[in-house]
C-alpha cells in the first residue's frame, strides 16, 4: 500500500517495444487477443536480461526472472491502476533500444518534443515545492498553465493529455489514505497512524501482535512473534484487509483463491465485516476435513472442490473452476515483483525491528518469508537515502541475520497448511534470495529448509506451557529451531514468528 512512482507510457514508446518483440521471435507463439502478446513479451525481457551482461545490476537484481505479465499490463495501460514504475520504464526503453537508451536518454533522443515532460527528475532538480502547493489541483487548465510556468515552457496538447491521466491515476493512490466506501486506512507507512487491526472493529496498533521471550532448552534469547492474537487468529488477516481494501476500491465483483481455509476465513471474515458483496470463491482440496469447508460455507464462501495434485492450475483455469466470469484470482501473486500489493509490509516491520540474528518463518505459499526478504533489501537500498518510518531496527545487523523459511514436502504432514503440491514460483524464491545472500542483504545461511516431523510434538508443548495458540504449520519455525540446535549459538537472538491457527465462527480453534 505505497504510493506508486508509476507513470503512463506514450504510445508510440509502446510500440517501440512491440516492434522489438517482433524481432526478438518470441511473439510467434502468442494468440489474437487483446492481451496475447503480453506473455511473449514477458519472455522476451526475460531473455533480454538474461543475455544481456552490461545491463544495469540494479535492473537485474530488480528482475530476475523478468517482470511478471501483471507488470506488463498496467505498463501497457491494459490493467487498472495503469502505468510503469522507473525502474520497469528503464528496463522496457533498455529492451526497445537494445540496451541503448533508458527511459530519459529514449525521450530526450526521440520524444523530447513531445514529451519532456515525461522525464524522470532526480530530487535536485525538482520542481520547486513552494509553486507546486499554490497549484489548484481541480482546476486543470490553471493547473497545467502553472506547471508550463515553472517549467520555462508550454506544454503540448499530448502533454497535457498526460497530465490529466497521471493526475487520475494518482487519484487512485490518494484514495489509499482516504475514506474507501466505508473503510479508512489512516496512512500508507507511518508508524503513528497504524492501519491494522482495522477500525471502527478493532484498535489498530503498531506492532499489531506482540513479541515476547520463550523458554527452549538450551538456548537463552529465544522471541516469538505471536500472531495468533489477529482477526481470525492467523497473520492471513493482514493479507486479507489488503484485499478487502482492493476489492472495495475498484469494485471487484468476484475473487477466487486455493486456500486450505486459513486465507479463506480471514477474507471472508472482513467481506462479512465491512458488507462487502465481493464473492469469495475458494478451490480447497478434496481430502481436505468436511469440517473445514462446511465452516466457511457458514461464513459466506463459495466452496468448491478438485483434486490438486493431478496438476499445476493457472489463474485462467482457477477461475473456471471456481466459476468466476466476472473478476480476479489472487492465488498466485509474483511476490518477486518489487511493485506489486504488500500484503505483509507492516508486519515484516514489526519482524525486522526486532534485530535477530537469526528468524525462523513458516514457509507456505512463501508470501509471508519472501515479503520479509523483500522489506530487508529495501531498507538496505533506503540506508543511502532514506529507511521508511515503520523501520526502528539496525541494517547491519539485519543484513547478517539468517532467515530460515520452514516448510515440508510431505502431502501427510501434521503442517499441513505448509504443504503444496505445486508451487510455481519456487525456483524465483530461491533465485531470489541466493542473490541476497551474495550481495550480503542477508546473512549466508538463509534458505528454504524442510521441517523433520519428530520435532512438531516438542515445539507443540513448548507452546502450550507458554499459552500459545497454534497449529503445527504456525508453529513450525520453533520446530525446525529444535531440528537444527546443534548447529545454532545459545545465546544470539532467534526469533519464531508464530503464524497461529485458523478460529471458525463458533468453532474454537
Amino acid at each position: 500500500m505505497k504510493k506508486a512512482s508509476a507513470k503512463r507510457i506514450p504510445k508510440e514508446i509502446l510500440d517501440l517495444i512491440r516492434e522489438q518483440l517482433t524481432r526478438s521471435g518470441f511473439h510467434e507463439s502468442v494468440g489474437t487477443g487483446r492481451w496475447s502478446f503480453i506473455h511473449g513479451l514477458q519472455k522476451a525481457v526475460k531473455d533480454f536480461i538474461k543475455t544481456t551482461p552490461a545491463l544495469d545490476p540494479q535492473l537485474t537484481l530488480s528482475y530476475p526472472q523478468g517482470p511478471s505479465e501483471d507488470l506488463l499490463r498496467r505498463a501497457f495501460n491494459l490493467k487498472s491502476p495503469p502505468g510503469a514504475t522507473q525502474s520497469l520504464r528503464n528496463l522496457l526503453s533498455l529492451f526497445a533500444t537494445q540496451n541503448k537508451l533508458d527511459w530519459n536518454s529514449l525521450i530526450n533522443e526521440q520524444f523530447s518534443t513531445k514529451y519532456k515532460s515525461l522525464l524522470d527528475v532526480d530530487a535536485d532538480d525538482a520542481v520547486d515545492q513552494d509553486s507546486v502547493k499554490a497549484i489548484d489541483p481541480n482546476n486543470m487548465e490553471s493547473f497545467a498553465n502553472k506547471i508550463a510556468n515553472v517549467l520555462f515552457e508550454k506544454l503540448s496538447g499530448k502533454e497535457m493529455d498526460f497530465v490529466k491521466e497521471q493526475m487520475d491515476d494518482e487519484k487512485l493512490v490518494r484514495a489509499a489514505t482516504e475514506e474507501i466506501a466505508g473503510l479508512y486506512v489512516p496512512s500508507l507507512n507511518d508508524p503513528s497512524k497504524p492501519e491494522f487491526p482495522p477500525r471502527p472493529f478493532y484498535e489498530p496498533r503498531f506492532p499489531a501482535s506482540n513479541t515476547y521471550r520463550v523458554d527452549v532448552p538450551g538456548f537463552s534469547n529465544v522471541w516469538l512473534k505471536d500472531e495468533s492474537t489477529n482477526p481470525t487468529g492467523t497473520h492471513k488477516a493482514r493479507m486479507a484487509w489488503e484485499v478487502l481494501i482492493k476489492a472495495k476500491r475498484y469494485n471487484i465483483k468476484e475473487v477466487s483463491i486455493i486456500s486450505s481455509g486459513s486465507a479463506a476465513a480471514a477474507i471472508q471474515h472482513f467481506f462479512n465485516l465491512f458488507k462487502v458483496n465481493t464473492k469469495l470463491k475458494v478451490l480447497m482440496d478434496n481430502r481436505i476435513k468436511p469440517n473445514i469447508k462446511e465452516a466457511l460455507r457458514q461464513m459466506g464462501c463459495e466452496v468448491y472442490e478438485t483434486d490438486l495434485s493431478k496438476e499445476s492450475l493457472s489463474s485462467k483455469e482457477i477461475k473456471e473452476l471456481t466459476n468466476n466470469k466476472e473478476g480476479i484470482d489472487i492465488t498466485y501473486r509474483e511476490i518477486l515483483d518489487r511493485f506489486n500489493d504488500n500484503y505483509y509490509d507492516w508486519l515484516s516491520y514489526e519482524v525486522l525491528n526486532e534485530n535477530p540474528a537469526y528468524c525462523f518463518v513458516p514457509f507456505g505459499t512463501g508470501d509471508l518469508f519472501v515479503n520479509i526478504l523483500i522489506i530487508a533489501e529495501r531498507e538496505f537500498n533506503n540506508s543511502i537515502y532514506k529507511h521508511d518510518p515503520r523501520f526502528l531496527g539496525d541494517i547491519k545487523k539485519i543484513s547478517a541475520c539468517n532467515f530460515m523459511g520452514a516448510t515440508t514436502r510431505d502431502a501427510n504432514s501434521r503442517m499441513d497448511k505448509l504443504f503444496s503440491y505445486y508451487l510455481p514460483s519456487l525456483d524465483d524464491y530461491q533465485f531470489y534470495i541466493n542473490s541476497l545472500i551474495q550481495n550480503e542483504r542477508i546473512g549466508n545461511l538463509s534458505g528454504i529448509l524442510d521441517v523433520d516431523e519428530n520435532y512438531i510434538e516438542e515445539a507443540l508443548d513448548i507452546s502450550k506451557k507458554h499459552s500459545i495458540r497454534c497449529e503445527p504449520s504456525g508453529i513450525a519455525g520453533l520446530a525446525l529451531l529444535l531440528q537444527m540446535k546443534d548447529e545454532l549459538p545459545r545465546d544470539e537472538k532467534i526469533l519464531i514468528v508464530n503464524t497461529g491457527s485458523t478460529i471458525y465462527p463458533g468453532k474454537g480453534n
